[in-house]
């Protein structure tokens, strides 16, 4: 098992066994969710590239990140902006996936803490070989998650998502292949939340 996985399943045993331990938790009835929210995550992604003329559609995996804020829209909806990344360097070749999507989180509980969340944007893709390849297009975002309260406004946030676009072309150093390239990632990381 590689040193990173190893971490991201320590993060995530961590995290449950943090707010179960938490006073706080249980002295809250209510979760607190008002107005603006912001959190970062970091976790493991597994990214591939699937495209109309690709012979071999391997996955790999690296660290991935999260950045996601927003709004309180009810106790049960927020919505906001969501970046999310995974990035490996092989052997110099250095290739990113991730996605800035628009997103809605839905509790189904309001006195819940676990959430779904769906959304639309742009996915991406990105090499540094020489020329430079690349492409992006219109995708969706989708995940679930749950608040893990570790003070009245902050908690460990326990999620997974999955990102993929919807289509779009594969672009060689600036020019349009008429390739049809579909980016995708999944990921499951902890995000530290201020609500």
């Amino acid at each position: 098992m590689r040193t990173s996985s190893r971490w991201c399943t320590l993060a995530l045993a961590l995290a449950c066994g943090l707010a179960a331990a938490s006073p706080a938790r249980a002295q809250q009835k209510e979760p607190y969710r008002e107005g603006f929210w912001i959190g970062f995550g970091l976790g493991w992604g597994s990214a591939s590239i699937s495209c109309s003329e690709c012979t071999s559609n391997k996955r790999w995996g690296s660290e991935a990140i999260t950045i996601h804020l927003g709004g309180m829209l009810n106790k049960q909806l927020l919505l906001g902006g969501e970046l999310n990344a995974c990035s490996r360097d092989k052997s110099g070749l250095v290739e990113t996936v991730g996605d800035m999507s628009a997103v809605l989180y839905y509790y189904p509980s309001v006195t819940g803490t676990l959430f779904l969340k769906g959304g639309v944007g742009v996915v991406v893709y990105d090499a540094n070989t020489s020329p430079k390849l690349e492409s992006g297009g219109l995708g969706i975002n989708v995940g679930v998650g749950i608040d893990l309260y570790v003070g009245r406004k902050f908690s460990l946030t326990p999620y997974a998502s999955f990102v993929t676009a919807l289509g779009g072309n594969l672009k060689v150093g600036g020019t349009d292949t008429g390739v049809g390239v579909r980016p995708n990632l999944f990921q499951v990381g902890v995000a530290a939340t201020w609500h």
